[in-house]
């Protein structure tokens, strides 16, 4: 046996400087495995945190469009002494051809961003979860109306789609014109800023 290997001219050597397949196959299986793992972890990682940053940033375009909506509002008010009044099943849509019909409000609308509109007739606004908004007007008697001084409340139905009116527990994430929700009043604050940024002096109308 030791002839043989001699004339073929492997040394012992040799033999065990050369790991046989099998154990090579084994060690390459082992680190694809590993690297596997860590990519697939990585990526699940990856995948929760876009999830997370996408629905931030979908409620705060939310929490932007309300506010937008009540300052059309209240410059509507100002100009014409009332709030649109709308009630019904299509009572958002209403409101909304309401506002983009008088001058004093239809910038305001117009700057919407355009995924905000259902349709290219801009008559349906939808919030960033794709749902039609709801509005309510002092006619309609809310609850979300009285507690809002009776001023009128456009309602996102949040990331769910549920307004809650078969199950209370959809109201929780809903997003309202006259309260952003859980992070605090910065809507209320935010409108007090423009109003007084708006307001004429000695009570004049402005342009």
């Amino acid at each position: 046996m030791a002839r043989t290997i001699r004339a073929s001219g492997i040394t012992a050597t040799d033999l065990n400087a050369h790991p046989t397949g099998s154990r090579v196959a084994a060690m390459t299986l082992i680190e694809m495995l590993v690297v596997v793992f860590i990519v697939g972890a990585g990526l699940f990682l990856l995948n929760g945190w876009l999830s997370g940053a996408q629905q931030e940033a979908r409620r705060d375009l939310a929490v932007r469009l309300l506010a937008d909506l009540d300052r059309a509002l209240i410059r509507y008010h100002r100009a014409t002494n009332c709030y649109p009044s709308s009630h019904g099943p299509n009572s958002a849509a209403d409101a909304t051809i309401t506002l983009l019909d008088h001058d004093r409000t239809r910038p305001i609308l117009e700057a919407l961003p355009i995924s905000v509109w259902r349709e290219r007739g801009k008559r349906t606004l939808v919030d960033p979860w794709g749902t039609p908004l709801l509005y309510f007007s002092p006619a309609s008697d809310s609850p979300w109306v009285r507690a809002n001084n009776d001023r009128p409340v456009f309602v996102s139905a949040g990331p769910d789609r549920d307004f809650g009116d078969i199950d209370p527990v959809g109201l929780g994430d809903n997003v309202r014109s006259d309260d952003p929700g859980p992070n605090g009043f910065r809507l209320h604050q935010a409108l007090r800023e423009t109003m007084m940024i708006e307001e004429p002096p000695n009570g004049e109308e402005d342009d």
